[in-house]
């Protein structure tokens, strides 16, 4: 038996056919559109998250060896600005700048890493009130007297031995697809977080630079 030729087909028949054809080409693309934004959405997080826990580690790296510029800008007067300036360096490819707002260095004694003794956003330094008999004046200029459980006096917020941590916080990144609870346009804050201890002064120095 010889199959109907196409033009034996009536022309009502051939119109749903191709209807049913675009019917079931939406059905497929929709759900392969949403599962290949949804891989480009992650992949995309999990980037920026590597490069945000990059740029911390950088950063850190520089604070504990006490480089004396960066990129041409000299760390006398603020290593905390040569700190965030490493990170800001090595946060490559992101698609919102890295700004130095979103940086925080914060330094503490080596026998209390929960509360720092100086915080510094943009390169702008704080002091807390654990900064010896003078308070947070006492750590106005970097400058502390401190004793430590061990008997070792901390004469500066950022001498050898004390801690450098790196902070991002608040990065913002939007979804591309809605998804519940996320929806496109709200997005999430990422963040990272390095530190390590500071080490030996550079040579020729006898005191850290200020924070």
């Amino acid at each position: 038996m010889s199959k109907l030729s196409k033009a034996s087909v009536p022309a009502g028949r051939r119109s749903q056919q191709r209807g049913s054809a675009l019917v079931e080409a939406s059905l497929i693309f929709l759900p392969m559109m949403a599962i290949f934004l949804g891989i480009v959405d992650i992949s995309l997080s999990v980037f920026i998250q590597s490069t945000l826990t990059t740029a911390t580690r950088e950063g850190t790296r520089f604070g504990i060896t006490y480089g004396s510029s960066y990129n041409g800008n000299s760390c006398v007067a603020s290593q905390a600005r040569c700190i965030i300036q490493a990170a800001e360096y090595n946060a490559v490819g992101l698609p919102t700048l890295l700004s130095s707002g979103y940086i925080t260095v914060n330094y503490y004694t080596a026998n209390n890493l929960s509360t720092p003794v100086m915080y510094c956003t943009s390169a702008v330094c704080t002091a807390n009130n654990i900064c010896g008999p003078g308070g947070a004046s006492a750590c106005t200029n970097g400058s502390m007297n401190v004793t430590l459980s061990n008997g070792k006096i901390v004469n500066y917020v950022n001498q050898p031995g004390n801690v450098v941590e790196v902070v991002v916080a608040g990065y913002p990144w939007n979804w591309l697809i809605p998804l519940p609870g996320l929806q496109a346009g709200t997005g999430i804050t990422l963040g990272a977080a390095s530190m390590d201890i500071l080490g030996g002064l550079a040579v020729g120095s006898t005191s850290p630079p200020s924070p």
